[in-house]
């Protein structure tokens, strides 16, 4: 018998509920276009699903893809939508799977039951903008629940208000000013716009505004340029959860960041900052420093983790400035060939990664991505139909939750195993 020391995740004890719960925020001052059109009931020539990209669940590939098939213009609703079992045999994937995204979608609103008839996509109500007016999305090319939450509340919001909703996708920064130049010669009537980490689009945007077309921007926004933007209060956020984490115990957590030069990520660490001074706690620089992780090569992300091990201070608690982190970062450290302390705790400032990877995070944020897609889709009407009032930037509550201190919670811990 030869003994190996590794890692793994272990739960033990009862069901974790549910502990403090905080809400924050307050309100302050390659392409693809879509067009009208019907497909066939069940979908049979609608456009074949968009590749599944790594790291990506079924059922948000699904999802996703349907989406994007409704903001296209890809169903009418005068037609059955397609249905459980076209779902099944056009993406290849279980019944469940399928009947989960029916659900979600049902639920959110973007297509109904009619009993005995079928499932249809919703209506648009009477006395909305004539058919044919377009508003394009730009964002990046990104399959991440995040985006797909957002996407839902911007075709539902362009659907009850009578647009026809275009995608455009950006592959890079300096595809950017291309990507919406292109929007604004195509005719659309306005763009939202999802920046991308460094981006150097302010400018452009500043220029198609000047020229007269409405530009909101979500989830971010350009201090440079003054924009209308719809943000979700991102030092509440980075504040709440660091306070959630340093109040379980831990006095010198090590933050890591997906992006490092965006004003989300930018205001999430100074709320982390702030948290750990109203602590009276000191910011050690190796352990806060606004540096991206996601993007590292395997060894290097790694290595960080070794030296906050190996380090003096140790490592007890990792705060991720989002789920993608957070996914990462489990996976870098059941991949360590080194002892783990008895307990690494974990918190995430969202809660949009894979599915079933919520229950490791002590404190996480909950972030209303949908909500955000219908306000930027009402702030980007009201300014088509010619309100005046100054930019303004809507900022949007989160709810943080941290699990009550004393109870079991899935973790990272040492573990040690026999082979024979």
């Amino acid at each position: 018998m030869k003994e190996r020391e590794g890692q793994e995740a272990a739960l033990g004890g009862p069901p974790v509920a549910a502990g403090a719960t905080a809400d924050t925020g307050t309100r302050r001052g390659g392409t693809a276009a879509g067009v009208p059109g019907a497909g066939p009931p069940g979908g049979g020539s609608a456009a074949a699903p968009s590749a599944r990209r790594p790291g990506t669940s079924l059922f948000q590939w699904v999802k996703q893809s349907l989406l994007d098939s409704i903001a296209r213009g890809e169903f009418d609703p005068g037609e059955p939508f397609i249905t459980q079992r076209g779902i099944v045999e056009r993406f290849g994937v279980s019944t469940t799977t399928a009947v989960r995204a029916l659900n979600d979608l049902v639920a959110e609103g973007m297509v109904v039951r009619r009993r005995g008839i079928g499932t249809f996509v919703r209506e648009r109500p009477a006395g909305r903008p004539a058919a044919g007016r377009t508003v394009s999305y730009i964002c990046p090319e990104d399959e991440g629940v995040h985006h797909s939450r957002l996407l839902s509340g911007l075709a539902a919001e362009t659907r009850d208000l009578g647009y026809t909703l275009s995608i455009a996708h950006t592959v890079d920064t300096a595809d950017e000013p291309g990507v919406l130049r292109q929007a604004a010669e195509s005719g659309t009537s306005g763009v939202v716009f999802f920046p991308r980490d460094r981006s150097e689009a302010s400018s452009t945007v500043e220029e198609l505004r000047r020229a007269g077309l409405s530009v909101v921007l979500v989830d971010r926004y350009f201090p440079d340029v003054p924009t209308d933007a719809v943000l979700f209060d991102d030092f509440a956020v980075g504040h709440a959860v660091t306070d959630g984490v340093v109040g379980r115990g831990h006095e010198a957590p090590v933050v890591l960041w997906s992006e490092s030069d965006v004003t989300t990520v930018r205001d999430r660490h100074n709320g982390y900052l702030r948290a750990l001074r109203d602590r009276g706690l000191v910011s050690h620089p190796d352990r806060s420093a606004l540096v991206g992780y996601v993007d590292l090569p395997p060894g290097e992300r790694r290595a960080r983790l070794l030296s906050f091990l190996d380090s003096s201070l140790g490592l007890t608690a990792l705060i991720c400035g989002n789920a993608v982190t957070l996914a990462l970062a489990v996976d870098d450290l059941l991949s360590l060939d080194r002892d783990l302390p008895q307990t690494v705790e974990l918190a995430s400032m969202d809660d949009a990664g894979p599915v079933g990877l919520s229950p490791l995070s002590v404190v996480s944020a909950s972030l209303p991505a949908a909500s955000m897609g219908r306000e930027a889709i009402r702030r980007l009407h009201a300014r088509i139909q010619g309100a005046t009032d100054p930019l303004d930037h809507v900022v949007l509550p989160a709810k943080v939750t941290t699990r009550s201190t004393g109870r079991n919670a899935l973790g990272i811990v040492r573990a040690t195993a026999s082979a024979s």
